[in-house]
Order: structure tokens, then sequence, then C-alpha cells
């Protein structure tokens, strides 16, 4: 079975000069945790994730929550967490582009792999979700494990009720 016989195909994307406030955006009205970016010609050009999002707008994010307990007792956490929390002004939002945050040390998904394939790119790569792209790089749609699995599944399902009607 092929990635293309499983992958998402409605996909939000953002084009790379779109602003950090039209990733936030998007992020929020979509419920997202990644998002791929697009060129002009719909080519794959990098990768946002929540956590790239965290980097920028809440830096401190997981030292507070590492010493959460500890700041709970000291009073502390509500304090630090209004100063993480602050996030950007209005004129730095429009500063930073979706180009400058995104990833493209990141391998996309081809439509023609397999699924294990995409399997391993994604364990490989330590992502979630992947873009998957056609032979000229544009964006068809995205691939996660929930897919991959689930097609997996669905095939041994189908094998295993084979192999029970073979053997009777």
């Amino acid at each position: 079975m092929k990635v293309k016989d499983v992958m998402r195909t409605s996909v939000v994307v953002l084009p790379q000069n779109s602003t950090l406030k039209d990733v936030l955006d998007q992020f929020l009205k979509h419920h997202l945790d990644s998002l791929p970016v697009i060129d002009a010609a719909q080519r794959v050009v990098g990768y946002i994730t929540i956590d790239d999002l965290v980097d920028i707008l809440l830096p401190r994010y997981h030292e507070i929550l590492r010493d959460f307990s500890a700041l709970e007792d000291k009073g502390q956490l509500v304090s630090l967490f209004s100063e993480a929390f602050a996030g950007l002004d209005t004129h730095h939002e429009k500063l930073i582009l979706a180009a400058d945050i995104m990833c493209t040390a990141i391998h996309w998904v081809s439509q023609d792999d397999s699924l294990l394939e995409a399997a391993s790119s994604l364990q490989t790569q330590n992502y979630e979700r992947l873009p998957v792209v056609d032979k000229d790089g544009k964006l068809v749609g995205l691939i996660s494990d929930f897919e991959v699995i689930l097609a997996l599944l669905r095939g041994s399902s189908v094998l295993s009720s084979e192999q029970r009607a073979a053997s009777r």
C-alpha cells in the first residue's frame, strides 16, 4: 500500500511570507500542531510545529513546567507564567515571517512511498505527521502515524480473516 492511498488530502498551509500573526491565527483557528509552509509554486519549503512556536513565544514554558511543584509551593507560579506568556508585541508579530521560524531540514514523504517507508521517516525525524509531496515537490497531503497504523491494522485484519478462511 502506498502513502497516496491513506494520506490526508485536506491540508491547511501557509505561504513562506506569512507573518507570525498569520501563523498563530492558523494554528488557533484550525487547532493544529504543525503546518506546512509552501512557496508560490505550491512546493513545500518548510514545516512549523507547535514546539517551534513555544520556543519563540513561550521560551520558558518547559522550564516552568519542570519546576512546577517547587514554584507552586512558593507561590511564584502565577508571576512566572504571566511573564513567560506575555508574547510579542504587534510590531514583532509583523516582522517575523513563517520563513524565519520554519524548519527546512525535514525530509518530505513522497506520495509513492510505501507505508513502511513513511512510518520510518516519521520515526526517524520524530514528527507525528509529515507533508506528502508529488514528484515535483508540490504538497498533496499529510501522513501521520495514525493513518499508517490504521492502514496496517486494516491490512492485518484482512490477512487474518483470509488466513482463518484458508485454514478451514
